[in-house]
């Protein structure tokens, strides 16, 4: 099935992302009941500009050959590129440096119910100026990913000035009822290449009135963060400044490996289906046990 990508007009969004301020401080229990009726929720303030220098260093690397998974993409009528990488965390040491060291695990855990925090990976997306055709369309996480279980994860640190014209979009409480659908193939030219034909086709969000669509304007540093099964789209890039992203996403006990047709970036030989995310790989970075000692 190949998908009609939105126009993602500023009209479209019917309300904004719950937000709190966490310069000083982690989550409480507003943003995590905000994040589990909505399914998703932005944390201001939450990395520093030298966090963020951090991983402007980890981007020259990764596009200059450092990661072993970088796509760049120039679509017909568009100026500008779409890069993206994956897994670069075990090749780019900035960008496992942030990951470790930086508060990114400390602010991403409370939501998640789980004894543990794993990481699953970490995602780089980059849209120059003049990208207007590199849209995303409407998806979830979840889709793509060889996974049992809902204790899964993503945080997508703003590294730009977000308007609400290039901002993502989230259908509010689309996670809910945890059902998986066919994952989207994001050029829109043909189907996903490890389409799950049994899953039910993707809601046709756009045309739906009842769907309400959220979505907030972001600076360098704020961090988003949304449950797997969110359905989220974005628009290109159609400003004349960088839009860029640096995500990691993360794994709690309730998630288990399936083995599922998937991209390489989401498993590991060593895990069979039935086991816990877990392993080189998939390093766990915080446990209950380990908080206590910290604390």
């Amino acid at each position: 099935m190949v998908l009609n990508k939105s126009s993602h007009v500023v009209s479209d969004v019917t309300g904004p992302v719950a937000a709190s301020d966490v310069t000083a401080c982690l989550p409480d229990e507003h943003s995590v009941a905000a994040f589990e009726r909505d399914g998703v929720v932005c944390l201001r303030n939450a990395h520093s500009v030298a966090w963020l220098a951090v991983i402007e260093q980890g981007i020259d690397t990764a596009l200059a050959g450092g990661s072993e998974d970088l796509d760049i993409v120039e679509k017909d009528g568009d100026s500008g590129r779409f890069s993206y990488s994956s897994q670069a965390w075990q090749q780019v040491a900035p960008f496992r440096q942030f990951i470790f060291e930086s508060r990114v695990a400390d602010l991403s855990w409370p939501f998640l119910d789980s004894k543990s925090l794993t990481l699953y990976y970490d995602f780089l997306l980059i849209k120059e100026p003049g990208t207007a055709r590199a849209a995303t369309p409407w998806h979830q996480d979840h889709a793509y990913y060889p996974l049992r279980g809902s204790d899964v994860i993503n945080c997508w640190t703003a590294l730009d000035r977000i308007p609400l014209e290039t901002a993502l979009r989230f259908w509010r409480g689309s996670h809910a009822q945890k059902v998986i659908y066919q994952a989207a193939e994001f050029s829109g030219e043909s189907d996903y290449r490890h389409l799950q034909t049994d899953r039910p086709p993707p809601p046709e969000i756009d045309t739906d009135p009842t769907a309400e669509i959220l979505a907030t304007d972001m600076n360098p540093g704020d961090m988003l963060v949304w449950d797997s099964h969110t359905f989220h789209s974005a628009p290109g890039n159609t400003s004349s400044n960088r839009r860029a992203a640096f995500s990691v996403n993360w794994t709690g006990d309730g998630a288990v490996f399936h083995d599922m047709p998937s991209l390489g970036t989401y498993r590991d030989d060593g895990i069979h289906d039935g086991m816990p995310i877990a392993g080189d790989r998939f390093p766990t970075l915080r446990t209950r046990e380990s908080a206590l000692r910290r604390g």
